[in-house]
């Protein structure tokens, strides 16, 4: 994984990438996805605990009322803030939180599947904050949230990064062919300089260290 602690709340880069908020499995019940020939992983838990669905979908509600206008960071603290307190018990629990990241690599890799990258890049949004919440609350293997991860995750400039993300995590080999067909492409990162100058901020990463 490519990326030091390089961000922090106050720092974010000069470029709308907020604005690529398409909706991910708020109207997706799990009695329908399940219904897809691979389950990308998450059948492996099918004797799941229904509480981490409830969360899952409680987690998108409270995400997307803030998600109009609002960057996502802002969207992602407001909505675990809105589930912290009733969903304790996932919250604290290592293996429900690898539920609910489960939960949204499946998804992220069956939207990519059907050419939804917008959808997949969103669900990959928020694989990587449950991952980065879980790393600095539960396992305490960093001492802070990795806020250019969440951005890089959310860029629509770099197919690449999508497809490597969802490809290394998911035990099926759905995306083999889709990562073929992108690995070639630049993976982009933001400049977090407010002077930056270079078009929408973005540069190749390899050029940013």
């Amino acid at each position: 994984e490519e990326g030091e602690e390089r961000g922090s709340e106050n720092n974010q880069p000069n470029y709308e990438r907020q604005q690529s908020l398409a909706g991910c499995g708020a109207q997706m019940p799990p009695s329908e996805f399940f219904n897809t020939k691979c389950k990308h992983g998450l059948d492996l838990l099918s004797n799941a605990d229904n509480t981490c669905f409830q969360f899952v979908h409680a987690f998108e509600d409270a995400y997307f009322y803030e998600a109009s206008g609002a960057n996502i960071s802002v969207c992602l603290i407001a909505a675990e803030d809105a589930t912290l307190d009733k969903f304790a018990d996932v919250w604290d629990d290592s293996a429900k939180m690898e539920i609910v990241i489960s939960y949204f690599l499946s998804e992220g890799t069956q939207y990519i599947l059907e050419g939804n990258d917008d959808s997949a890049r969103t669900c990959t949004v928020f694989a990587r904050w449950f991952e980065q919440c879980t790393a600095v609350g539960l396992h305490k293997t960093q001492a802070l949230i990795n806020r250019v991860k969440i951005d890089d995750a959310n860029n629509p400039s770099d197919i690449h990064t999508l497809g490597k993300f969802l490809r290394k995590r998911i035990p099926c080999k759905c995306l083999d062919r889709k990562y073929k067909e992108v690995k070639d492409t630049a993976k982009l990162g933001f400049c977090y300089n407010p002077e930056c100058t270079i078009p929408n901020g973005q540069v190749e990463r390899s050029k940013t260290f």
